[in-house]
């Protein structure tokens, strides 16, 4: 199999897969009355914290492992392998939630910013609270965006390392190996 369409292939999956996390929560939220915003804004950092690195880091590793089962790939190539599929899903992903959030999901935005502060507010940390005061006041204004561009990359820089970390893991562990 040619590995560059391996890697769109995989990509593509991770985009899909994100997607379909992303967009079944938001359908959980909006249909089911039960679900608050604190319990909106708690399971999509669950999901971010849990669900979606290991599913970014479980795809990295099947890439690199399904060519290294035919022959032995080179530290570059087992990075490549693993690092590629991971930074296509996540640059899509992230893209499309930034512009999901700032065209037709405002009130999803402004239902997390809320599930944030009721967090904050039913289980205080003073210690926070005072450090970061200011922080905590511009979370509670509904009229400042949250997903601008500086918060983009900034996200973005964060998850680049992530994918950065692994990918060196999985190169080192599979170089000059054949599984």
């Amino acid at each position: 199999m040619n590995t560059n369409r391996q890697i769109i292939r995989l990509g593509m999956l991770l985009f899909l897969i994100t997607m379909s996390i992303f967009f079944l929560l938001i359908f959980l939220f909006s249909t089911q009355g039960k679900i608050s915003d604190a319990q909106y804004f708690n399971y999509s950092a669950m999901i971010n914290c849990f669900v979606l690195p290991g599913l970014y880091a479980g795809i990295g590793f099947y890439s690199t492992y399904i060519v290294a089962k035919k022959r032995p790939v080179s530290f570059r190539q087992a990075w490549q392998l693993s690092f590629l599929p991971m930074f296509l899903g996540g640059i899509l992903s992230l893209a499309s939630i930034f512009i999901f959030f700032n065209t037709s999901g405002v009130w999803a935005e402004d239902s997390l910013q809320r599930g944030w502060y009721d967090l904050m507010t039913s289980n205080p940390n003073p210690e926070f609270m005072e450090k970061n005061g200011e922080f905590v006041k511009s979370m509670t204004d509904l009229s400042i965006n949250m997903f601008t561009w500086k918060v983009f990359f900034l996200s973005f820089s964060v998850i680049i390392f992530f994918y950065f970390l692994i990918s060196s893991i999985f190169a080192v562990f599979f170089k000059n190996r054949r599984v």
